[in-house]
C-alpha cells in the first residue's frame, strides 16, 4: 500500500485504485455477466427507504449463484479478484495480516431508474465495523473491495459516501442520509472500468440511482473482515471445486492464531 493510499484511505475512509484489472480481464468478467444473466434477479425496491431523492422504478441487479463457481473460464476473473496481490497488499496493512472474507462476492448491477440505497455505516457502535489508529498503522473492521465492470462519471450516479465520516463523533442528518440535503459533504465516486474501490464499512456510504442510458453499473464486491472476528455467519467452507491455497486461505474461519497469511510479506 502506498504513502498515499495510506494517507486517503486513512482520510476519507475510501481510496480508488485504478487500472488494477486489465482490459481483458475486465472483458472476460462482462462476458461472464453476461453469460450468467438468467441468474441475476433485482431485489424489490425499498433500499432508498422513502427517500424521493434516491427512489426508482426498480431495485438493483444481484447474483443468486457464487460467481466463484461458474464453469472455467467465466470463474476465473472472479477468482482474480478475490486474491489479486493488490488488494492483498491493502487488507494486509488495513485489516491485519491473516484477513478472511467476510461475505460476497456479489454483484451490484444498475441501469437507467433504478432506485439507490439510503445512506448508512459508522452511526452507532458496531465492534465489528471500525477505524482507529494505534502503534503507528490503522486497525479496521469489515472492509469492501468493490470490482468496477464499468465506467463511472461524474453525475453518474452508484457509490457515494461522506468521507471522513468513518472517523465522525456525530450522526449525520436525517436529510444528509436521505440525501435530500447533503450540506455538501456527499461524494460520489468517480472510478473507471477495471479499478477497484477499497471502503471501510464504519464510513457512511450508499448509492445514488443511476443515471446513464447508454451503460450499466457493474461492480463485484467482496467483503473482508480481520482474521479473528466475522460480521456474518462464517462459511462452512470454501465454495470453489478446485481451490487454491491462497483461496483457502480466505475462506478459513474467524480464528486469532495459526492463521494462514496472503501476500509477499506475510507474518
Amino acid at each position: 500500500m502506498t504513502d498515499n493510499e495510506k494517507f486517503l484511505f486513512d482520510l476519507w475512509g475510501y481510496v480508488v485504485v485504478e487500472d488494477v484489472l486489465t482490459s481483458d480481464e475486465v472483458a472476460l468478467a462482462n462476458e461472464a455477466v453476461d453469460r450468467h444473466a438468467h441468474l441475476i434477479a433485482n431485489r424489490d425496491p425499498g433500499l432508498s427507504h422513502g427517500s424521493k431523492h434516491l427512489e426508482g422504478a426498480t431495485g438493483r441487479g444481484e447474483f443468486h449463484q457464487n460467481p466463484l463457481t461458474f464453469d472455467r473460464p467465466w470463474c476465473e476473473p472472479f477468482r482474480r479478484m478475490l486474491t489479486h496481490p493488490r488488494v492483498i497488499d491493502i487488507f494486509n496493512e488495513v485489516l491485519g495480516h491473516g484477513f478472511r472474507l467476510d461475505h460476497g462476492p456479489g454483484l451490484i448491477q444498475m441501469v437507467k431508474g433504478t432506485e439507490g440505497h439510503w445512506l448508512h455505516g459508522g452511526m452507532t457502535f458496531d465492534p465489528s465495523q471500525y477505524h482507529r489508529f494505534e502503534h503507528g498503522r490503522m486497525q479496521c473492521g469489515l472492509c469492501v473491495a468493490a470490482w468496477q465492470l464499468t465506467e463511472v462519471r461524474e453525475g453518474d450516479g452508484g457509490f457515494a459516501c461522506v468521507p471522513g465520516s468513518h472517523k465522525s463523533n456525530y450522526r449525520p442528518p436525517h436529510h444528509v442520509l436521505s440525501t435530500e440535503d447533503g450540506m455538501g459533504c456527499i461524494q460520489q465516486v468517480v472510478a473507471g472500468p477495471g479499478s477497484v474501490v477499497i471502503f471501510n464499512e464504519a464510513l457512511v456510504h450508499g448509492t445514488l440511482p443511476w443515471q446513464p442510458t447508454d451503460r450499466e453499473r457493474r461492480s463485484i464486491l467482496f467483503k473482508c473482515s480481520p482474521g479473528f472476528l466475522s460480521w456474518g455467519s462464517p462459511h462452512a467452507e470454501c465454495p470453489i471445486p478446485d481451490p487454491t491455497p491462497e483461496e483457502l486461505a480466505i475462506y478459513e474461519p474467524p480464528h486469532r492464531t495459526g492463521r494462514t497469511t496472503l501476500g509477499e510479506d506475510s507474518e
